[in-house]
């Protein structure tokens, strides 16, 4: 969604269209944005694993799908869709495409068009949208990646206590919210917060996209000297392929100057893609799930809140096998280094069969056994093969540091007061008339990071509650 283009918005989802570029993007039906405040104000539930990123129910030219958010993604421009929702052969004949430089090399999406994209309050006809043959996450449900770009006129709200999530006007954060500020980079157009890895200040790329903690280059050799003296690797999918990545723990990371610690570091491989773009680290869903946050990204504003979820969402590996389901089996991809799996016969390519005397197939998909609390034993089954017994551990935790997102002297981050006002106040200055609308739409027009084109349609709406008097409210 361009932030340069207004959204029309209305309880009744109302919608402009936009303007054209050529003679031949005339010929196409023409694109139309619409934004339902009194919808947007209502939450999306949360769906799967958090590991798995900000999934929830989208639908796509009338298909109920799921999407993700991926802040960290060089598709931003357009939403990522599955072929399997906009097939190949709609619009787009003239073999526009969209290369994306990501983990495991460059990866190229012909453009076509979407009739429909519903996110929420939010409505889009007649899209521009990259699309794939490939899967979208590692939850198969997924079929529609948003990046940075879709989201530069909206504020997302994601209450992880909850499971929920929604889509709010740009602007609309807690009058006195406790923010890190997020620069777009003006070169990449992505997502930069500042951080201080070892001491030392980076500029880190946001990337929900990623559940990994923090992605650190081979360049910066610095922002590795305090790592744990344990070093692993993790086997990860990119939009390239298959790629293998240094992993260790470190003390403590400052994003914004608030601490989060310990984390888990991973090292992109020489000339990944944040080497590429020119970017020293990223940080991930890993360290965005340890609280509740708001994104402001149009007002770049970032900010944590609620309860220390670190204990519940810290889940590292304590026997270090990397798996996918492969019919009534799991397939074997990676085995960590200096992990306790790695000290047995294990390798790439056996499948298992059973852990913990039971069959793959009996445990329909909940597989914890296979790496389980430190200090108890899992017994995996090979097919055809022998039983191995591993004794978990922590062996990727940071010594002596206790796992917190507020570490201690850190000020408690209450829940927001007023997410969500402006954009309630909006819907109700559109549906109501009388004293009552004109209340509302104050609230819009004396909200200090509220767009202008927000604030004129509240203003064109207060002015029809009293035509003879002058409009109160900041321009």
């Amino acid at each position: 969604m361009n932030p340069m283009l207004p959204l029309v918005i209305a309880s009744l989802c109302l919608f402009i269209s936009l303007p054209v570029a050529s003679a031949q993007t005339r010929a196409e039906p023409e694109a139309r944005f619409g934004f339902n405040a009194t919808k947007a104000v209502e939450w999306l539930p949360l769906s799967g694993d958090e590991a798995d990123g900000i999934l929830f129910p989208v639908t796509v030219n009338g298909q109920a799908t799921y999407a993700d958010i991926d802040t960290g993604s060089t598709v931003s421009d357009v939403a990522l869709i599955s072929s399997k929702l906009v097939p190949l052969a709609n619009g787009a004949k003239d073999g526009k495409a969209i290369s994306a430089n990501g983990y495991g090399g460059v990866s190229h999406y012909p453009i076509r068009r979407a009739d429909s994209l519903v996110i929420g309050g939010i409505t889009l006809l007649n899209q521009q949208v990259a699309v794939t043959d490939k899967p979208l996450s590692r939850d198969e449900r997924v079929g529609v990646t948003i990046g940075i770009k879709m989201l530069m006129g909206l504020t997302l709200q994601v209450d992880w206590e909850n499971r929920r999530a929604r889509f709010l006007l740009g602007g609309d954060l807690p009058k006195d919210a406790d923010t890190v500020t997020v620069a777009i980079e003006t070169r990449t157009h992505l997502p930069i917060v500042d951080a201080e890895i070892c001491g030392i200040r980076v500029q880190a790329l946001l990337d929900t996209g990623t559940d990994s903690d923090v992605h650190l280059v081979p360049e910066q050799e610095k922002l590795w000297e305090c790592a744990a003296p344990v070093r692993s690797d993790i086997r990860g999918i990119g939009a390239g392929g298959p790629v293998i990545k240094g992993l260790a723990s470190l003390p403590v990371v400052r994003i914004g100057g608030r601490p989060m610690g310990p984390v888990t570091a991973s090292i992109d491989p020489e000339g990944g893609p944040l080497s590429r773009r020119g970017i020293s680290a990223s940080v991930g869903t890993g360290l965005l799930r340890r609280s509740n946050f708001v994104l402001d990204a149009g007002n770049s504003a970032l900010a944590f809140y609620g309860s220390d979820r670190t204990a519940r969402v810290t889940d590292r590996t304590r026997i270090g096998i990397q798996y996918r389901p492969d019919g009534k089996g799991l397939l074997i991809t990676h085995i960590m280094k200096a992990s306790p799996a790695s000290q047995t016969i294990l390798k790439p390519g056996d499948r298992i069969c059973s852990l913990n005397g039971r069959t793959i197939e009996a445990l329909a998909g909940k597989y914890g056994d296979i790496s389980p609390p430190v200090g108890k034993i899992a017994r995996v089954g090979v097919c055809a093969g022998p039983t191995v017994s591993i004794l978990a551990s922590d062996y990727l935790a940071f010594p002596g540091v206790p796992d917190i997102a507020f570490p201690a002297g850190t000020p408690a981050v209450p829940e927001p007061a007023g997410v969500g006002r402006v954009t309630e106040a909006f819907a109700r200055c559109v549906n109501l008339s009388g004293e009552e609308m004109a209340e509302a739409c104050s609230i819009v027009l004396n909200a200090p990071r509220v767009a202008n084109f927000w604030k004129e349609t509240a203003r064109k709406r207060q002015a029809t509650a009293f035509p003879n008097a002058a409009t109160p409210g900041i321009p």
